[in-house]
């Protein structure tokens, strides 16, 4: 008698394990279409895989640019904020984010990096009421700028504000580098294609 007791409660105890099994896998099976969409998300939203892709594209553009307008080679600086000083303000840099060059001519993204906004002042001004464009770039007057750029190998050049919600965020460029350019270009034309590369940016 005794083990029929026994044996009845072994069978509820595995009949109540099998109803919480059953449930659980009810339950599994009710949010799979939620669970996989989470997972997606994450996949989609990957910040890497993101700005990699962005990347891409921009660096097609900066090209298309380049091989329009026949440079030597083109680029995008962004500023940003650096360390701060004893007052609290910080002190601001820019440094050289993408860059595209032609056959031959040399890569200078590695040397543009964390510069101090306050070595460029007066090329900073001119790029953002748009007259930084130079057919010969002995006549530019700051000093500092003209032999950074010198030291570039830069003849001539082109260069564009980015504004971001009426802010200068940064600036779009061409080099000429094997020989300068009269730059007989229509400016407004250059800055409605900077300005699509700059909508990319802020995306």
């Amino acid at each position: 008698m005794n083990n029929i007791k026994s044996i009845l409660s072994e069978l509820r105890k595995m009949k109540n394990i099998a109803l919480i099994l059953l449930f659980v896998g009810l339950v599994l099976y009710s949010y799979q279409p939620l669970i996989t969409k989470v997972v997606e998300n994450k996949i989609e939203n990957d910040p890497i895989k993101e700005d990699v892709t962005d990347n891409v594209l921009i660096q097609q553009m900066l090209n298309n640019l380049m091989f329009k307008y026949k440079a030597d080679r083109s680029y995008i600086f962004r500023f940003h904020n650096g360390v701060s000083f004893y007052d609290g303000k910080h002190k601001n840099h820019q440094s050289l984010t993408n860059e595209v060059c032609n056959k031959g001519i040399s890569f200078e993204n590695s040397n543009l990096q964390n510069l101090p906004t306050s070595l460029f002042p007066t090329f900073l001004q001119e790029v953002m009421l748009c007259r930084m464009v130079y057919s010969n770039v002995e006549d530019i007057k700051e000093e500092a700028t003209k032999i950074s750029l010198k030291n570039q190998g830069v003849k001539s050049l082109m260069i564009a504000p980015i504004f971001t919600d009426n802010k200068f965020v940064g600036y779009i460029g061409i080099d000429y580098v094997k020989e300068s350019n009269h730059l007989n270009f229509d400016y407004k034309e250059f800055k409605y294609q900077t300005d699509e590369i700059g909508r990319m940016l802020s995306e």
